[in-house]
């Protein structure tokens, strides 16, 4: 099977070196697991072999271009079988979770070296085309290559110890100047042996060990980056356990010392195609850490390591052998002269196709332009750092162009039909834009069902401007099909092949956001985030056409088992009498005169309750006092970090985030605005106000508002206008001072028994360190890595004890109103700022916030008194049955409902290990957690309440609207 004793040796060679490869990973991976350790001696013997083996990506395109054999051996099929497994491992790697993730790796193409990915691919290249690229580089002598590599070389390993400059084009090690570079560097050492055995075999010895050494010292130090805090002392972070980045001259050296040693002992002037073909083969191993995730489990046995590397060890081998039987035993090649004049038949016949798609790819920037007010910047960030973007709009465009083409086979009157298609839609969406600040997405379509007041929205002249413009782009491709046509044209199979890529491309948005699907994980590498809270930044983002894919999939609900009209029927009955038990115990059969205000304080949540993290003071101790006066206790967020609208969305539906599919991350941008009716807490109220100081766009809230029934809305844009809007020093956001003054002037004013719903935004981020006169409040311990996180966690907490004080003011103002009034008071989230506590551990934690209901002293002097101690941990979704508790007020049907779910089933929430998004779909799930913060199972009772729950959200949400009428929502029940 080998053509000599020698192969056999270098295949087993190969195989030791795949097994040190799998060692190396194991030590890397179990530490990431373990986080930081002390360095010790198992440690370091791990990171010399990661620093040994991550020489491969170096090693490989020298060994490639030190291989000088000229032997007949048909590297076409080489390179071919090498594609076909590498097409199979890295995609297979691509598309399945990795082991282990972080946060400065949040994939990891690989837990030992970087850049596998494009070495491999430039390597097989190179390998093709070796013997052509050999003869450029002895047009030179060797004596003048060493010469000039040497001094190349020196200068590179100077730049790089005096200023890290990234010289010569190199890019760090990815671009093809550097591995062009590298290539030559082993076809020198090939030719130039009697010079390389100036040097004994002993004196190689010490200085490969040496060099080894010395590069796993400097690249430890160059990847082990260690902060210094003045209180936390020296503050090491863990980017070391990460993949080698082989871009470092002494890895470099390491390199050559070794390949000049392995080429001393050579006899001939010729090298070996297994080296080459070994070396491209180990990439692809080093590219799978799924490999390895078996052994990455505590529990894991020795034998299951050595049965693993020994079964990986033999399809290696195996590889190696069939490569090498197809590289000698067939005879087939492809001509290079043939294969250009096909090429050159293929453009003659086909350029219009490459035309369309450059139009369509100007038309797509084109459009960015216009999304970003024409600014240069963010048009050179667009092309510069996300132009994957860009080509997926294009290609979504170019698949319209092939289904057309597949129908017509006329490509000139199929492509102009898309160009005026594709001119048509962003000319709609711009308009659309312009009159309310959104794109436009799959729930416009029905609009298309009544043109005339479609078209009656539109200036005349816009209409007549298009007419004229579609009938000259039709005139001219009619031209241009009749002038250049007959060159473009498909046969029948290529037509259906063609249509069914295209609407396998197209279909695969319906599922964008099933979190494991392979369009959601391809989007997902591509940044895609849809930004359902902000459609607008969406299609600034991600191009109106994507944007407008991301939103085809969104699934409301799933129907629970047993809907239908008998079955919500005996639901209506049933808490009908359930209702009235309740209303037995109740006074007030409405809200009356009383004023109910739900606050969403922005942001805001106790930092003394961050696992690991000292704060030098307390920052709020009034809302500590007022706690244990009051209804209050801990609201579980299904957010960290963002999610605002969503709670505010569960506190007034008094619906559950975690019942919807996780295709409907958003409501309010989602679900609301295409509701024929709504129902929230505030439709018990005679009148009812909105306030958010600051913009309305975000979230919709100018349409959600308007939907749930507001009177006013006050914010920055263009609504009721502010009356206070001051701000603490240099923050840019309207003080909580200010919020609650402008809650109290409206409990002021007529008509009352109002409804307010106060969204703050003091404590929103960033967390400047500038913005307030000075900081009162220190942390330590954990909960941060760096000066600058420890700076943004005590600004923050510098707002949240403003917040203290105005919130201690303005529960003195509510105390003087002769107006029962109670105050729904909670935490949307905690800021994202906090780092090093991973969800898995500290999940339940990090969304745990504080909340209180308060009635003043006029609500308590008509409610004698009325407390709800009970509920220590809660959900959003509780509070409106929680609210009408306190204020004594009898309930409907629907409310009873809500009472019974406050009252029996524990705190509801999407996941809280992290894997829960506010801007994208996730995986979805339901996390129920008793009042010590433990996670539960519901019992059968529990189960069947909650059941009944889910029948009545997605009744009103995403089904037949049953139960959506008054009887049920709003009158009391008897």
């Amino acid at each position: 099977m080998f053509s000599s004793l020698k192969q056999k040796q270098e295949l087993q060679l190969g195989s030791l070196f795949v097994v040190l490869t799998i060692i190396c990973f194991l030590g890397t991976a179990s530490q990431l697991l373990t986080h930081l350790q002390e360095a010790t001696f198992p440690f370091i013997l791990w990171w010399i072999l990661k620093t040994f083996v991550s020489t491969t990506v170096l090693w490989v395109p020298i060994a490639i271009g030190a291989n000088q054999h000229q032997k007949q051996f048909n590297r076409q099929i080489t390179v071919l079988a090498l594609w076909i497994v590498g097409a199979i491992t890295f995609t297979w790697a691509k598309f399945t979770t990795q082991p282990v993730t972080t946060t400065a790796q949040p994939s990891p193409e690989l837990y030992v070296v970087q850049q596998v990915f494009i070495t491999w691919f430039i390597c097989s290249g190179f390998y093709l085309f070796a013997y052509p690229l050999q003869k450029i580089c002895h047009r030179w002598s060797t004596v003048t290559r060493r010469h000039w590599l040497i001094g190349f070389s020196f200068i590179f390993l100077l730049i790089n110890l005096i200023s890290g400059y990234d010289a010569f084009g190199f890019h760090r090690g990815t671009s093809l100047i550097w591995f062009i570079y590298l290539f030559a560097l082993g076809d020198w050492l090939a030719n130039d042996r009697q010079w390389l055995k100036k040097w004994s075999n002993i004196r190689y010895f010490f200085l490969t060990v040496i060099s080894l050494l010395f590069a796993a010292l400097i690249t430890w130090l160059n990847m082990n980056h260690v902060n210094y805090s003045p209180h936390n002392d020296l503050t090491p972070n863990t980017h070391y356990l990460l993949g080698i980045n082989p871009y470092q001259p002494f890895l470099l050296f390491t390199c050559l010392i070794m390949t000049a040693w392995l080429l001393r002992g050579q006899e001939g002037n010729h090298g070996d195609q297994l080296f080459s073909i070994m070396g491209i083969l180990l990439l692809n191993l080093l590219g799978l850490p799924m490999l390895f995730t078996p052994l990455l489990l505590p529990q894991t046995s020795w034998q299951t390591i050595i049965i693993l590397g020994i079964t990986i060890t033999v399809i290696f081998s195996a590889i190696m052998i069939l490569i090498n039987f197809l590289g000698n035993k067939i005879n087939w090649q492809l001509n290079y002269w043939d294969l250009l004049q096909k090429l050159k038949h293929f453009s003659k016949h086909y350029w219009p196709v490459l035309l369309t798609y450059l139009i369509l790819w100007g038309i797509t920037l084109a459009s960015f332009a216009i999304l970003w007010n024409g600014e240069f910047t963010m048009i050179e960030w667009m092309l510069t750092e996300r132009p994957k973007i860009i080509t997926v709009n294009v290609l979504i465009g170019f698949a319209i162009a092939l289904i057309l083409m597949s129908i017509t086979n006329r490509w000139w009157l199929s492509s102009g039909l898309t160009v005026i298609l594709y001119l048509a839609w962003l000319s709609a969406s711009v308009l659309k834009i312009a009159a309310r600040n959104e794109p436009i997405i799959p729930t416009d379509i029905s609009t298309l069902m009544a043109p005339g007041e479609m078209l009656g929205m539109v200036n005349k002249w816009i209409i007549a401007f298009t007419l004229v413009t579609v009938a000259i782009a039709l005139a001219a491709s009619w031209q241009a099909e009749k002038c250049y046509g007959k060159n473009c044209r498909f046969n029948p199979a290529t037509r259906i092949i063609i249509a069914a890529l295209s609407c396998a491309y197209l279909f695969s948005f319906n599922f964008a956001n099933h979190s494991n699907s392979i369009i959601y994980k391809q989007l997902q590498n591509i940044d895609d985030t849809p930004y359902f809270y902000s459609q607008l930044r969406g299609a600034k983002m991600n191009g109106t056409l994507l944007q407008f894919a991301n939103n085809i999939d969104v699934h409301v609900m799933s129907k629970p088992t047993g809907y239908s009209p008998t079955t919500m029927a005996r639901l209506e009955n049933h808490y009908m009498k359930v209702g009235a038990e309740i209303n037995q115990n109740r006074t007030h059969n409405s809200v009356g005169n009383q004023n109910l205000v739900f606050v969403l304080s922005e942001s805001y949540a106790d930092p003394a309750k961050i696992p690991g993290m000292k704060i030098s003071g307390n920052p709020i101790p009034y809302l500590h006092q007022l706690k244990k006066q009051t209804t209050s206790g801990l609201m579980l967020s299904s957010g960290y970090g963002g999610g605002t609208a969503n709670m505010e969305y569960q506190a007034l539906t008094s619906l559950s985030m975690a019942n919807f599919s996780p295709t409907l991350p958003t409501p309010y941008s989602q679900l609301v605005p295409y509701q024929k009716r709504t129902f929230t807490i505030n439709n018990l109220f005679n009148y009812s106000i909105g306030i958010h100081p600051f913009t309305a766009n975000l979230y919709n809230r100018k349409t959600v508002y308007k939907k749930f029934g507001f009177n006013k809305f006050y914010h920055f844009d263009g609504g009721d206008k502010l009356t206070y809007t001051s701000k603490i020093h240099n923050s840019p956001r309207v003080s909580d001072d200010s919020a609650y003054k402008e809650v109290t002037l409206n409990l002021k004013r007529h008509p009352h028994g109002k409804f307010i719903q106060l969204a703050t935004m003091q404590n929103h981020m960033p967390y400047e360190p500038t913005y307030y006169a000075k900081n009162n409040y220190h942390v330590s311990g954990k909960g941060f890595n760096t000066p600058k996180q420890k700076a943004q966690i005590e600004t923050y907490i510098q707002g949240i004890h403003y917040t203290d004080q105005a919130l201690k003011d303005w529960i003195h103002q509510l105390d003087e109103l002769k107006q029962p009034t109670t105050v729904v008071w909670y935490g949307d989230h905690l800021p994202g700022i906090y780092h090093g506590l991973p969800m898995g551990k500290y999940g339940t934690q990090l969304h745990e916030i504080d909340y209180f209901i308060y009635s003043n002293a006029a609500a308590r002097k008509l409610n004698h008194n009325r407390l709800t101690w009970q509920h220590q941990l809660v959900g959003p979704n509780n509070f409106a049955a929680m609210a009408l508790a306190q204020m004594d007020v009898k309930v409907s049907p629907y409310y009873a409902l809500m009472t019974e779910i406050a009252e029996k089933v524990p705190a509801t929430s999407l996941p809280t290990n992290g894997t829960a998004k506010n801007n994208s779909a996730h995986q979805g799930g339901i996390d129920f957690v008793n009042a010590q913060g433990k996670h539960v199972k519901l019992t059968a009772k529990q189960k069947k309440l909650f059941h009944d729950y889910q029948l009545v959200q997605y009744d009103l949400t995403a089904g037949h609207h049953y139960l959506l009428k008054n009887s049920f929502l709003k009158q009391i029940a008897k």
